[in-house]
């Protein structure tokens, strides 16, 4: 899939820092977010494209430093994040919430780019029984799909 603002890379890094914080399986809602990645990465690449540019420049080299650096600072592999496998993702994203400056870095992505756009899909706020506090106006410009 083409983005407007993501690299391929960047999505497949970002793709895997979802698998491994939103597994599949899970009680309220079977699949994951490696599942719906072809929902929320462009939700993601929109975000992105509607921030400023030194926000998207950093949060993009951000991104390319959490490729090598977070399996090398947390499980001690020299090792794209992309090529371990969910339940190795499932441990470096559990240990990275717990960890120092690296883990705080990794937990900004994906507060700030995963969590919104993969939550904010229809489904998984059916699945999950959300149901929004404030309605949105006619003139709510959220993200799109």
């Amino acid at each position: 899939m083409t983005y407007k603002t993501l690299s391929k890379r960047q999505a497949a890094i970002l793709a895997s820092m979802g698998r491994g914080l939103i597994p599949s399986g899970g009680p309220h809602f079977i699949p994951g977010a490696g599942d719906l990645a072809h929902h929320w990465l462009p939700r993601v690449d929109y975000a992105l494209s509607r921030m400023p540019f030194i926000t998207r420049t950093g949060l993009k080299i951000m991104l390319s430093m959490m490729d090598y650096g977070l399996p090398v600072y947390i499980i001690k592999r020299p090792v794209s994040i992309t090529r371990l496998k969910d339940v190795q993702l499932e441990v470096l994203m559990d240990r990275a919430e717990r960890s120092g400056v690296l883990g705080a870095a990794a937990m900004v992505i994906v507060k700030v780019l995963i969590f919104p756009a993969f939550y904010g899909i229809k489904d998984v706020q059916d699945a999950i029984g959300y149901s929004p506090r404030f309605p949105e106006t006619e003139y709510f410009e959220g993200l799109k799909e």
